[in-house]
């Protein structure tokens, strides 16, 4: 189970992970080359430009799904995230965009490239895009930049502004 302290405001998230699926390199916020999938990677990364990281704490557990059920429990909600506002997933990734907007980072980005990562947040981050060729796949949130996934929807264009945006690498 991982631990990210992003401020000293009390703003946390939590989740579970395995030897074979490390969600914090998955991530990106370590390394900034995008591999494999992983649906929180964008809130993650925007709030990395917005706080900063402070602090990553990995503790193993046994049942680790149990102990992240109780962190829930203990906070009478669903979602893996302390100090943001938001009655749920979506409602907390709007709020995370919306300051990220207002981070000096963003602010000095081009007006095009703003436009464009606005339709990849709204259409596609949000959208929850069927996998055309398996349309029993949907692609949630951050699995969106999967690698080549943005080819397949042909929605390739929004590559490079992703990577300037969230400064990542496909």
């Amino acid at each position: 189970m991982y631990l990210i302290i992003w401020s000293t405001d009390n703003i946390y998230s939590w989740g579970t992970m395995s030897g074979t699926s490390n969600r914090i390199r998955k991530s990106s916020i370590l390394n900034n080359k995008l591999t494999g999938k992983y649906d929180r990677r964008v809130d993650y990364l925007m709030l990395k430009k917005i706080y900063g990281l402070e602090k990553v704490y990995l503790f193993e557990y046994k049942e680790p799904l149990n102990k992240e059920k109780q962190l829930k429990d203990l906070h009478n909600q669903k979602h893996c995230y302390i100090g943001l506002e938001g009655k749920d997933r979506v409602e907390i990734s709007k709020n995370i965009y919306h300051d990220f907007k207002q981070t000096n980072w963003y602010i000095n980005l081009d007006t095009n490239d703003k436009t464009l990562f606005d339709e990849y947040f709204n259409d596609v981050f949000l959208g929850k895009l069927k996998h055309p060729e398996n349309p029993k796949r949907t692609f949630f949130y951050g699995d969106s930049l999967e690698p080549k996934f943005l080819r397949t929807v042909n929605k390739e264009y929004l590559e490079p502004v992703i990577e300037k945006v969230l400064d990542v690498k496909f």
